[in-house]
């Protein structure tokens, strides 16, 4: 809420001008909550300027559709200074404004053109079964040139390659690693550089401190090539997406998709939904973003990608977890949105007052009660930059690596998962690459977690060796 100003009409000190101000703090103190909610109430001193106006006029002001344009003290200001016909000019030129700034059918697209006569209209035409290889017999097959994989075509964490459903079908293959680097939306760009660059850095597949098991041993882990995209266009994109994801669930594996930017989480979660079913499935969301934005021009971006997925009931509000949001994004309107939906939310605040480990098991009962099956969703930016400074939409503060690996890992050991995905690492701003290890650890922690609970162990099973040394 904000102190109504009037511009003195007689010097400071002059009886007149002290009871005008006095009247003004009057009135600021008994103006209606509505205020707070957005809504402008007009000062009481100024109702005979206001209602010289036209009907439009006036509620053009007394919608708070006024100070979108204008701060709210500069229109107090005007209504105390301007004569009536200045006033009036004002307001009209602000409703113009306003008018500009809308959409318009006459003027704006409703959507970019497309040319028509271009050879390439279907780019994801994937080759049909006639130009393919029919050698080799359906199944998961090395890219490597050694017994080890050490040396060959990278792949995540050394796996085989797959290129087919039919290939994971025959495979039986447990989990998908599928690439979706596309770099489209906000924030630093340089996320369709991920997926290659955690190939790259081979520290996915690495052994349990805890169960001292090692993933690969357990499950069948393949990479399952990147996704194509639109260069230039996320809404083109998000379509193929939905099918290739649907496709890879639709064989009995687990798609782990490793972006690009955030607003692959919209595309992700809504292929796993059309195979399994929207709701039947909660969400564990990591990101210092609420991803809920409702009124930019936009309908696909990272900023949108849980608001489209719990508006188009893809997931149930109450079924869906976010941890580690800060920053900009998070205003009241927002968290009362979300609360609205029924979302367990945790803000950095909550973490700070409360100490990570209430809230992790917090969190932890929130997974437990919700159900069997989870989609988990990693934005990087959930890190602290001190960890994580290869973040495309970068936020101060935020989670350690143990925190959110300790959690993804417990996660993907107690409930059944249906999809993961890591997004909005950009490697170009860490040339240190501790960012993408620590990426690739975020990974390597649901794997685990998938190869415990397949193990038959508990959740939070640790090895006797690993725990104590057994010497007296």
């Amino acid at each position: 809420m904000k102190r109504i100003t009037v511009s003195p009409a007689k010097p400071v000190g002059s009886s007149s001008y002290i009871l005008s101000l006095a009247l003004s703090l009057l009135v600021f103190l008994l103006l209606p909550a509505s205020i707070a909610r957005g809504e402008w109430v007009v000062p009481k001193p100024f109702a005979d300027k206001l209602n010289a106006l036209s009907h439009e006029q006036r509620s053009f002001i007394t919608s708070g559709d006024a100070v979108k344009f204008i701060p709210e003290r500069q229109l107090e200001h005007e209504l105390a200074s301007r004569s009536p016909e200045s006033l009036e000019k004002l307001i009209n030129d602000l409703m113009g404004i306003a008018r500009q700034m809308s959409y318009s059918p006459e003027r704006d697209m409703g959507a970019a053109p497309l040319n028509l006569k271009t050879k390439n209209f279907v780019w994801a035409l994937r080759t049909p079964p006639a130009l393919r290889d029919d050698k080799r017999e359906a199944g998961p097959f090395s890219v490597h040139r050694y017994l080890h994989p050490k040396s060959g075509v990278p792949t995540f964490g050394g796996a085989k390659v797959a290129i087919w459903p039919e290939d994971l079908i025959a495979g039986n293959v447990d989990v998908a690693i599928v690439g979706v680097p596309n770099n489209m939306s906000s924030g630093r760009r340089d996320a369709g550089r991920a997926p290659n660059q955690m190939r790259a850095l081979n520290t996915i597949a690495t052994p349990d401190i805890q169960s001292l098991i090692k993933p690969f041993e357990i499950l069948s882990v393949v990479d399952y090539g990147d996704i194509y995209f639109d260069w230039i266009s996320i809404e083109r994109t998000v379509d193929h997406v939905v099918e290739m994801i649907a496709e890879t669930a639709g064989t009995g594996a687990i798609p782990m998709i490793v972006g690009g930017d955030t607003s692959m989480l919209y595309p992700g979660v809504k292929g796993v939904a059309k195979m399994h079913g929207a709701g039947s499935f909660g969400l564990l969301h990591f990101s210092a973003h609420p991803d809920a934005e409702r009124f930019e021009d936009h309908t696909v971006s990272d900023r949108q990608a849980m608001y489209l997925l719990l508006e188009e009931g893809i997931v149930n509000g109450g079924d869906t977890i976010q941890v580690g949001l800060r920053g900009p994004d998070v205003d009241v309107e927002t968290l009362q949105w979300l609360q609205d939906k029924g979302v367990f939310y945790h803000t950095m605040a909550e973490i700070q007052r409360r100490g990570f480990s209430k809230v992790l098991k917090r969190v932890r009962k929130e997974v437990d009660r919700g159900p069997e099956a989870f989609f988990v969703s990693i934005d990087v930016s959930a890190l602290a930059p001190a960890e994580m400074i290869a973040a495309g939409r970068l936020q101060a503060m935020g989670l350690g690596i143990e925190q959110v690996t300790q959690t993804v890992r417990y996660v993907c050991a107690a409930k059944e998962i249906v999809g993961f995905e890591i997004t909005d690492l950009a490697p170009m701003l860490d040339y240190s690459r501790l960012s993408v290890t620590h990426a690739n650890a975020v990974l390597n922690a649901c794997l685990v977690g998938i190869a415990v609970r397949k193990a038959g162990h508990k959740p939070n099973y640790v090895h006797p060796l690993s725990l104590d040394h057994g010497q007296r």
